[in-house]
């Protein structure tokens, strides 16, 4: 009877034990980093062209080196860049017949390689080739636009953005192509949203400034 008792006390020592040594075991595993998840980075298929596309948009897009739409202009401004990637959705080109076809209709303007579109005399945003060398040439090839603008360089900043806005919707449905912001992720309602609302935020700046002036 006394072995027989004994039994489940010995049983509830093996358990207790075995608790104890897989506790340790797995801390020192934990301590060791071996149990750490592995996240994997997610590479982008243009990750190559980002750095790319920002020089492009400094320096190809150098309002500032141009007469500007704004008073005061032989004062250097400090750039406000909007910039929007319209990219295949299947990465193939584009038609570039179709594509320039679509820029004519659009009253766009071609220069130094790039378009220009106008509204009343002014230039509103420019629209060039997202890949090098960044310009559109006769035998350019491509499956990533950019259009972008200087909110500091033009007179209304919203209505910019509007007009951008509807160039890319129109674009996107003609070439079956993404609106995507300047570091290639999908536009959001919510980008879209912070983007007007920086463009409120010149536009407030401005009318400061333009009340200051007139009480100096």
């Amino acid at each position: 009877m006394a072995l027989a008792a004994a039994t489940p006390t010995s049983t509830c020592l093996s358990i207790a034990l075995f608790i104890v040594i897989t506790f340790f075991f797995l801390k020192r595993l934990s301590s060791s980093n071996e149990l750490k998840v592995k996240i994997e980075e997610v590479t982008d298929i243009y990750e190559d062209e980002i750095d790319k596309q920002e020089e492009l948009a400094q320096s190809s897009f150098n309002f500032s080196d141009e007469q500007t739409n704004v008073p005061d202009s032989n004062e250097e401004k400090h750039q406000e860049l909007v910039i929007f990637n319209l990219i295949s959705v299947d990465t193939s080109n584009y038609d570039m017949d179709q594509l320039f076809g679509f820029l004519a209709n659009y009253q766009t303007k071609l220069t130094n390689g790039y378009f220009s579109y106008m509204k009343a005399g002014e230039e509103i945003f420019r629209i060039a080739n997202a890949l090098n060398p960044g310009t559109f040439e006769s035998n350019a090839k491509t499956h990533a636009v950019i259009i972008v603008s200087d909110l500091n360089n033009v007179n209304d900043a919203t209505n910019v953005i509007g007009s951008m806005l509807d160039f890319a919707t129109q674009f996107s449905e003609n070439f079956h192509a993404s609106i995507c912001d300047s570091n290639r992720l999908p536009l959001t309602k919510q980008m879209i949203s912070h983007i007007e609302s920086q463009a409120q935020e010149i536009m407030r700046l401005k009318q400061l400034q333009n009340i200051e002036k007139i009480e100096l």
